[in-house]
């Protein structure tokens, strides 16, 4: 039989409206073997942490709570920004050491690191009003993203081509090689089965996870499991699946 982990859920420390102790509750009805709180990095406008140091309060309060939960995994991560062309994001170099699990993905709306990070923002945004843009920018951000994949300690790259465009199977490959898992995010419903199937073609590991910002929605992974099933994806291709 499969177990099953939820490794990118959210709670009140930035958009989640559930606390720590109801993501965890919620884990352990669904019967997870493990569960990660992964709340958005400083830089994500209106939704992010306040600052580098919640991870650290995060940590310690789930270390207060573990006890009361002995059949859990529970991992503190965070869902980092990635905030200009560089590649660079939004938690510094002590904070990532004291993670759990690092996720990183591409979101539009983020206080840029710099002028060339505002340009980037820009770009974004007027790639939906611009299919001749759009194509530039998706190169863009394939270099965006494949540059902080080489930078930093990446566990999992969340949500690729939502909202943001990229070239799914060179990232994918980025991916592969890196050591990222690449993110099947049932939070969204975007992703379909013949995208994946090219995918798989690249060697890359996959993760499923819920991007959960209720407790009532985290270790929901049945649609994502049911995309790779169809794929062809084998269970050991899919990182937070083990056997008992």
């Amino acid at each position: 039989m499969a177990k099953w982990a939820d490794w990118h859920t959210h709670t009140r420390y930035s958009d989640g409206r559930g606390t720590v102790r109801e993501n965890l509750e919620a884990a352990r009805q669904r019967g997870l073997a493990s569960i990660a709180i992964t709340d958005h990095g400083p830089a994500n406008i209106g939704v992010g942490v306040e600052n580098g140091q919640t991870y650290l309060d995060i940590k310690k309060e789930i270390a207060d709570l573990a006890p009361a939960f002995p059949e859990l995994e529970i991992k503190v991560g965070a869902e980092a920004d990635i905030i200009n062309p560089a590649g660079t994001i939004d938690l510094p170099e002590e904070v990532i050491k004291e993670l759990d699990l690092l996720i990183v993905g591409l979101h539009p709306y983020v206080w840029p690191a710099d002028t060339d990070g505002a340009g980037w923002v820009i770009a974004n945004q007027l790639a939906r009003l611009s299919r001749g843009y759009k194509e530039k920018i998706r190169t863009d951000n394939t270099k965006t993203v494949k540059e902080a994949l080489h930078q930093y300690p990446v566990d999992i790259l969340s949500h690729p081509d939502l909202g943001m465009p990229l070239d799914r199977r060179e990232i994918a490959l980025c991916c592969a090689e890196q050591g990222v898992a690449y993110e099947i995010n049932t939070g969204h419903h975007y992703q379909k089965v013949e995208d994946i199937r090219e995918l798989v073609l690249t060697g890359v590991e996959f993760v499923v996870n819920s991007d959960a910002h209720f407790p009532a929605t985290v270790g929901r992974l049945t649609d994502g499991i049911e995309l790779l099933q169809k794929a062809g994806v084998p269970e050991e291709r899919i990182r937070n699946c083990w056997q008992e």
